[in-house]
């Protein structure tokens, strides 16, 4: 399906709740993402906090421009001298970064002036008049002071950078947000791969399992290495790890692939559609956690993961609710 249309055609409002949420994905690069929107934005629409310090610190920022045509120099000048503005008069650091994101791209002047920083400062500079004194603040005439000129003249000019819909389509952080957009398929997990050994992470519900074998043999196992060679718990522990490590390979996988919101409603769906079994009356621990698996393998969740859902996954997820302490086996 060609997603730059569905990017076409969103408004500039939309544009905007857009890159933040793909912005948002770039969790490696900031530490927080905020939007700015209306009369009070001084030249910023979206902006990624490289540091916990925000605006005292580095930052990017990220201007939407969704216009019928690509992106005028006039246009994007007043733009940059906005935020510069604003940067100079103490309201915020300047951006250590400066995307415009215009997915119709920018035209071939301001292209080259972005691929020529120098170029670009002067033009700027010597535009001001034109470009940016009268319109920056409605009814005044901001003149560019030795001040002013100063300041910008810090401004790392080769930072600017311009963002059209087929860069933002190319980029890693991308597909998670036409999940939620768009709703395209994030195609399947793989595989889970058990580990031979048992991770320390994978302690809690391997202990509520040993335990539910030894109430059913009325003994006490000292831990899951003794039951590994059991004639039917041994094989039962392992399609428990395989259930599990399903799961595991499942989130991880649409953790980086799709929003949150994703993962989180599929586990909630997974959760409700097995707690009354959990709570029911069981004749032992075990017959709760085989009940649990039996109707874990039924619930059908909504939402985008649902068609990805394999058996073992729904019932791994419920082994991940178990060492969450969310689900026991033993009452």
């Amino acid at each position: 399906m060609r997603y730059d249309r569905q990017l076409l055609a969103l408004d500039e409002a939309q544009l905007e709740q857009f890159v933040r949420d793909w912005v948002e994905q770039k969790t490696k690069e900031y530490v927080h993402v905020e939007r700015f929107s209306g009369a009070g934005d001084m030249g910023r629409d979206v902006v990624g906090f490289l540091t916990k310090v925000r605006h005292e610190g580095p930052w990017h920022n990220y201007q939407c421009k969704q216009y019928g045509r690509p992106l005028q120099t006039a246009a994007a000048l007043l733009e940059l001298g906005k935020v510069l503005y604003y940067g100079y008069c103490g309201e915020f650091s300047l951006p250590t970064a400066y995307f415009f994101v215009a997915p119709r791209g920018v035209n071939r002047n301001f292209e080259r002036l972005i691929y020529n920083p120098s170029e670009l400062k002067t033009a700027l500079l010597d535009g001001w008049e034109e470009y940016c004194a009268k319109k920056i603040i409605k009814g005044r005439n901001i003149l560019l002071t030795e001040d002013i000129r100063g300041c910008f003249e810090g401004f790392d000019f080769s930072t600017v950078r311009s963002l059209s819909v087929h860069t933002m389509l190319a980029d890693s952080a991308i597909k998670p947000v036409l999940v939620k957009w768009f709703g395209i398929d994030p195609g399947p997990p793989p595989q889970g791969v058990v580990p031979a050994d048992v991770q320390d992470w994978e302690l809690p519900y391997i202990k509520q399992l040993v335990d539910a074998y030894g109430e059913r043999d009325g003994c006490s196992y000292a831990s899951h290495a003794d039951v590994t060679g059991h004639p039917s718990h041994g094989s039962h522990l392992k399609n428990q790890r395989e259930r599990f490590f399903e799961a595991d390979a499942f989130k991880r996988f649409y953790r980086d692939n799709t929003v949150p919101e994703d993962l989180d409603a599929f586990e909630k769906d997974i959760y409700y559609g097995v707690i009354d079994t959990h709570d029911s009356e069981h004749a032992s621990a075990l017959s709760r956690l085989n009940a649990v698996m039996a109707q874990a393998a039924a619930v059908h969740p909504a939402g985008t993961l649902a068609k990805h859902a394999r058996v073992p996954v729904k019932q791994g997820v419920c082994h991940h609710l178990a060492n969450e302490d969310r689900l026991k086996w033993r009452r």
